[in-house]
């Protein structure tokens, strides 16, 4: 008997024929924002692809799939939303299943009084947000896959959203979770308000793309939500710089804005045909959350500091752009349309966010404009901006667009221009090459350049709790 047939036959023993997909064109098909778009769009084919794709949707049918696959050398990765963007989904070799945890979509409890929200992983957030958001409540993480991402993923990923700089990134919101680990032992971390039990072992979970556990439960916060309360204010300042010292001085007075984001000329005049800028200017724009006079009196702060700085207020048309438009690429992703957009054009746009403290920011920032377009040639645009804010430093997001004429190449292509960055951000010892995507199978090349003295300790994580491998191969742990 073949090995597919081997394991189709026992996991359908497990959890039902009916929910184990074995067919090459389903397989094929089974979501097409899994790996590389811009290589499908030209009718891309994966050297390897899973042996069969199986469905879960109760916490038993997972632990019994890992413990089977866990004695028998089948590797296996776990996908909810699958909307990732750094290679978590990508299949590495021929023994390898998809756990699609996606009908794992239960919404277990909204508890009004402790402020939580309990569900299973395969929750859409869209769904879970647009639930809270009827009963005057919100979640608190938007990221830009808003439509398409699920709770697991989310998790797994580190997620950020795009109101983070108020309510916090994803490690910030989750209180507790229910997982399996690759043996099948089902564990719980209660979800309460902190704890100083030990280490915190929610951080072996979130942000470990899938190579250590499967959660299949999460408890996170809800926050009152007064939308129609909202501050805006939008603003062109003098250059990108004076941009980053606003920002800085904003969270570093103690103000807190939901959104603060500051756009240079290039990645403006690519998303913003409206807000015109003279050369090397920037635009920035601000939101702020709360109740009663709260974003009226943190948005007057806001624009005092705007003002000491020397931006000109253009007011809320564009900041009004965004809000409408922030999460609209979500409906083209893996679409036809995309993909004739792809072959007309040989343009794949794609985003690189790194993140440092302030000191170093602005000096990542300039090098990187300046060397990255050199080293690549084929860039078409390149521009960046800040999206995301703490008191002690700030993320870059840049966006490339790289013209490709080869489809086969393209990944290398695109990964051309994050090597470009990484090199550079690993010369600082206050930044990281990763912001919020994830690792991947993509940056997971440079992990132990910027993990240094600290790597061991996450492969000894690995090796622990995944000793026979499966989980994942290829993503965290570089193969070979």
């Amino acid at each position: 008997m073949s090995l597919k047939n081997e394991v189709v036959e026992k996991l359908s023993e497990i959890i039902g024929n009916e929910n184990v997909i074995t067919s090459d064109e389903a397989i094929r098909i089974a979501d097409p924002r899994m790996v590389r778009p811009y290589a499908k769009a030209f009718d891309y084919k994966p050297e390897h692809v899973p042996l069969c794709i199986a469905k879960v949707s109760e916490t038993g049918q997972v632990s019994g799939i890992l413990k089977y696959c866990n004695e028998n050398d089948i590797h296996v990765i776990v996908k909810t939303g699958a909307s990732s963007s750094e290679d978590q989904l990508l299949v590495v070799d021929d023994r390898t299943i998809y756990l699609d945890a996606a009908p794992m979509d239960k919404i277990l409890e909204i508890n009004t009084e402790n402020m939580t929200v309990t569900m299973q992983c395969g929750v859409a957030l869209a769904v879970i947000e647009g639930k809270v958001n009827s009963m005057g409540y919100t979640l608190g993480h938007a990221p830009q896959s808003l439509p398409l991402a699920s709770m697991g993923g989310l998790v797994a990923t580190r997620s950020i959203g795009q109101f983070s700089t108020f309510y916090g990134g994803i490690e910030d919101l989750v209180c507790g979770m229910e997982g399996v680990l690759p043996n099948g032992e089902v564990f719980r971390i209660r979800p309460v308000p902190r704890r100083a039990v030990g280490p915190d072992l929610r951080h072996l979970i979130i942000g470990a793309e899938g190579v250590i556990a499967v959660m299949t439960e999460v408890t996170v916060k809800l926050f009152a939500w007064y939308p129609e309360l909202m501050w805006k204010g939008g603003y062109t300042l003098k250059d990108f710089e004076t941009g980053l010292a606003l920002v800085r001085e904003i969270m570093t007075k103690g103000y807190k804005p939901a959104v603060a984001r500051v756009y240079d000329k290039v990645d403006v005049d690519h998303h913003y045909g409206s807000v015109r800028l003279e050369e090397n200017e920037a635009f920035a724009f601000f939101s702020v959350d709360g109740p009663g006079a709260v974003p009226d009196v943190h948005g007057a702060a806001v624009h005092e500091i705007a003002l000491k700085y020397g931006a000109k207020y253009i007011g809320t048309k564009a900041v009004d752009h965004w809000f409408e438009n922030r999460n609209k690429n979500c409906d083209t992703i893996g679409t036809e349309t995309e993909y004739k957009k792809f072959r007309e054009t040989k343009v794949c746009e794609f985003p690189i966010e790194i993140s440092s403290s302030w000191d170093e920011i602005g000096d990542i920032y300039q090098e990187i404009k300046a060397t990255v377009p050199e080293r690549i040639p084929n860039i078409a645009v390149f521009g960046g901006h800040v999206s995301h804010c703490y008191v002690n430093g700030t993320n870059i997001y840049f966006v490339a667009s790289l013209k490709i004429d080869d489809p086969d190449n393209a990944h290398e292509e695109q990964y051309s221009v994050m090597d470009a960055i990484c090199d550079v951000v690993l010369k600082h010892k206050n930044a990281t090459i990763v912001h919020h995507h994830g690792v991947g199978k993509s940056r997971v090349r440079r992990i132990k350049e910027e993990l240094g003295s600290s790597y061991p300790l996450l492969a000894a994580l690995k090796n622990t709790f995944d000793p026979n491998g499966i989980m994942n191969p290829g993503c965290l742990i570089p193969l070979g």
